[in-house]
């Protein structure tokens, strides 16, 4: 049996012409696979762009029990995992071996993998048997460290996808279809994540771009050929010139002034809506962030609605410095509001009951006053129906 070593990964570079930092080796049972198959799994790391078989070792059984594979970029060993997980169902698992590079240290030779060892290689010689058994020592010590250092590689990899949440999808197609999200949703929620991702910014580029689908992947394709070494504020800025309004800081200035709070909006909508604006203006670099409470407080209490009485508490509270931050100011904008709804159900409830005996004689009242109007009326039309004119003699005679 036999190990492969770094220095063996990067004589297997050098007989093939490849380069070391662009290559790495997988070793394991491949029999259950085709070579698509294993290309596609591998494709599905982090830092893996377009993978290729370049040679496979034959073992002593007359199995592939390694793979040369070249990528299109250099690795980084602190991003790739050194297991692979080639079937969930089986468990079956492959390990990664990496060549020897000037850009690694000494400490990181790990051995990864046991092969049969390949017949063409001779066996070793029986003398000098104190110093082989001194060299296995401070080889074994050499792997135990290496182990130990991707151990804790690994470690630190799963701390910061431990808080991953893939991105909603977002192909910048018009209607927006079922299940995607709209450029302005989606590119809050991509900024504010990447902010909180623990992981190194090619992670970070790769988390965005597997969310973005059609047109949309079309355009960050685009940026990435005429810019492979762009970064993802790069990315997001094109996206923003394919799928934003283009508005210089004049305008963002102007809008903000004309924002207004509208019939049957509470405040706290307002001032979120008011937020969102306010922080396109930081981005373009029309306000320093140092300023923003002060811009927002004053716009608020000059856009608020004359008869919102929560603004109007705000206006007779006066200037207060330093102004409150958002998180402040949305915290009592809610206490007023939510205290306001609660008096209006309380009112809505309350119901003008008269006593059951003072709301008796009223009715009597009014129903003894329409029998001796109703008789009245009665009495007088008996007196027209019974005085009829006639003439007798030259006389008018009136009978009443």
């Amino acid at each position: 049996m036999e190990r492969f070593t770094e220095e063996d990964i990067s004589d297997w570079c050098c007989r093939k012409g490849k380069d070391p930092k662009k290559c790495l080796g997988i070793g394991g049972n491949f029999t259950e696979f085709s070579d698509e198959e294993i290309i596609e799994r591998l494709t599905k790391l982090y830092g893996v762009f377009r993978p290729k078989i370049v040679d496979k070792w034959i073992g002593g059984l007359g199995r592939i029990a390694a793979l040369l594979i070249e990528t299109v970029r250099e690795l980084d060993a602190e991003v790739i995992p050194s297991v692979v997980v080639a079937s969930e169902e089986t468990g079956r698992r492959w390990s990664i071996m990496w060549p020897n590079t000037q850009d690694k240290e000494a400490t990181s030779a790990p051995i990864s993998v046991s092969l049969p060892s390949n017949p063409n290689r001779g066996e070793e010689s029986g003398e000098g048997g104190d110093a082989h058994n001194s060299t296995a020592n401070a080889s074994d010590n050499n792997r135990f460290e290496a182990v130990m250092d991707r151990v804790v590689t690994q470690l630190e990899r799963w701390h910061y996808e431990g808080s991953y949440r893939r991105l909603q999808i977002f192909s910048g197609i018009a209607p927006v279809p079922v299940g995607e999200e709209t450029y302005e949703a989606w590119k809050e929620a991509a900024v504010q994540q990447t902010e909180e991702w623990q992981c190194p910014d090619r992670i970070k580029i790769q988390r965005v771009v597997e969310s973005l689908r059609g047109p949309a992947m079309g355009i960050i394709q685009a940026a990435r050929r005429s810019n492979p070494n762009a970064t993802l504020e790069t990315y997001f800025e094109s996206l923003d010139y394919a799928y934003r309004t283009l508005e210089d800081v004049g305008d963002l200035t102007s809008r903000l002034h004309h924002t207004f709070q509208e019939s049957g909006e509470k405040l706290s909508a307002f001032l979120i809506r008011l937020d969102k604006l306010l922080y396109k203006i930081v981005d373009k670099g029309g306000i320093d962030k140092e300023d923003v409470d002060k811009s927002r407080m004053k716009q608020l209490l000059r856009g608020a609605s004359t008869m919102d009485p929560v603004a109007q508490k705000l206006r007779c509270s006066g200037v207060r410095e330093p102004s409150p931050t958002f998180n402040e100011l949305l915290k009592e904008i809610k206490q007023e509001e939510v205290l306001i709804d609660m008096r209006e159900k309380v009112v809505k409830k309350v119901k003008v009951v008269l006593p059951v005996a003072e709301s008796n004689t009223f009715v009597d009242k009014i129903l003894k006053m329409m029998d001796e109007q109703k008789k009245k009326l009665n009495s007088l039309l008996q007196r027209k129906t019974l005085a009829p004119r006639f003439l007798h003699k030259g006389l008018l005679v009136i009978i009443i």
